[in-house]
């Protein structure tokens, strides 16, 4: 984390939000008090100490963050944002994921013929708020693009800058990956299964494409013992899903795998197959493994920004990088063990470039004025939330699938 000192501003500069009052999160084992001053949806700086220096508030609006601690905005890797309000879908376990996609797929039955009815721009914002109620930032839609996932006006970035095909399945996907710009990653779904046509599919990537650090696997799962050496060699990149894999194929990752691959980051598809969002994921991983919770803390941050080739800044708090925030009670752990061992009740807000886009009823009452933009409002997870989300699209009740589901961490795989 840059500090810096405070300089006089003129007279014409943008209005800042300033942050005060809280522990700032300077990596995952490390935190200081220090003072954010946000614009025009960058950290613009970082100060040391509670409060702000003489002047600056004359520039901005503040804040009182005391007994909070703010984290970097989370970075979710892979969704599906169109299956936001969908529950979870068949019982598995199956050999692979086409089986359960064959099982699953009734567009004519409930529920998916209502849920289908309603309009996709409807269902991307569940997804965008399923996200947002995580304390993600920004998400990778593994999908088509829809003019509103473009929209600077929605309250988290969902990420653009990337070559993919469904599966190795889709007939043109050495296409794709041909057109895909050099300095982006492809992403694909390989080995999502343990039969042998999942099993030969990472050899099968490597015959039609280049086994490089710009090759993302999501799920892996049926990847063979022998290929991990050729695949960390390679540099290419993991997206682990776990409670999705239990769900659809019984099993996921090995601990050990997990342990001393560098390249793996956490995602938490969509609620079609996982048991929540990206928080679930992590309460998952560490409920199966007891990682620790460093590395469970750059899955999401770091990791996560660099799978992604987002710029040096993301996935951290920095001089320069974006406003993308998550803030939270304090209970004076470090941040690592802040995030691994977090309740939804300890979310006070998700800030995405320097704007508040979620905040608990609670944060809301404390910061009153500040916050009156937050006029729409949603029971999730035990709490209510008021967020930066259209009324109309928080009209639909009970949305199907947005709450956490309880999942089954018993099975790994024996790659």
């Amino acid at each position: 984390m840059n500090t810096a000192r405070a300089t006089p501003l003129p007279s014409n500069t943008p209005r800042a939000l300033v942050l005060s009052g809280a522990r700032v999160a300077i990596d995952p084992g490390h935190a200081l008090r220090a003072v954010l001053l946000l614009r025009n949806g960058k950290i613009e700086a970082i100060l040391p100490g509670d409060e702000p220096p003489a002047g600056l508030l004359d520039f901005g609006d503040r804040i009182d963050l005391k007994d909070h601690l703010i984290l970097p905005g989370l970075i979710n890797v892979h969704d599906h944002l169109h299956f936001g309000l969908f529950p979870k879908l068949g019982r598995g376990p199956y050999p692979s994921w086409r089986e359960w996609g064959n099982d699953i797929y009734r567009p004519q039955e409930p529920p998916l013929r209502a849920l289908l009815e309603i309009p996709k721009e409807t269902r991307l914002w569940w997804g965008i708020l399923r996200n947002l109620l995580s304390g993600s930032t920004t998400v990778c839609h593994h999908d088509r693009t829809h003019p509103l996932l473009s929209d600077p006006a929605i309250p988290l970035t969902v990420h653009s800058a990337f070559g993919w095909a469904h599966s190795l399945d889709d007939l043109d996907w050495k296409e794709r990956y041909a057109r895909t710009p050099d300095a982006w990653p492809f992403i694909v779904h390989c080995a999502e299964g343990l039969d042998g046509r999942s099993r030969r599919e990472a050899a099968k990537f490597k015959r039609g494409a280049r086994l490089d650090d710009r090759a993302v696997f999501v799920h892996a799962v049926g990847i063979p013992r022998r290929d991990w050496l050729v695949l960390r060699a390679a540099g290419v990149w993991i997206v682990w899903c776990p409670t999705s894999n239990l769900h659809i194929l019984g099993r996921t990752l090995r601990r050990d795998l997990l342990l001393t691959y560098p390249s793996i980051a956490l995602g938490s598809d969509s609620p079609i197959s996982a048991a929540g969002d990206l928080l679930d994921e992590l309460q998952a991983a560490r409920a199966m493994y007891d990682l620790p919770p460093e590395l469970l803390y750059r899955m999401v941050t770091t990791r996560a920004a660099r799978l992604l080739r987002l710029p040096p800044q993301y996935g951290s708090i920095a001089s320069g990088g974006p406003a993308d925030l998550l803030v939270v009670r304090d209970s004076g752990l470090t941040p690592s063990d802040c995030l691994a061992t977090l309740s939804r009740a300890d979310i006070a807000a998700v800030l995405h470039q320097g704007s508040v886009s979620v905040a608990s009823s609670e944060f809301r009452r404390q910061q009153d004025g500040l916050l009156q933009v937050l006029n729409g409002s949603v029971a999730r997870h035990g709490c209510r939330w008021h967020v930066a989300v259209p009324p109309d699209v928080l009209a639909i009740q009970t949305p199907i699938g947005c709450e956490a589901k309880t999942a089954e961490f018993t099975e790994v795989t024996n790659q």
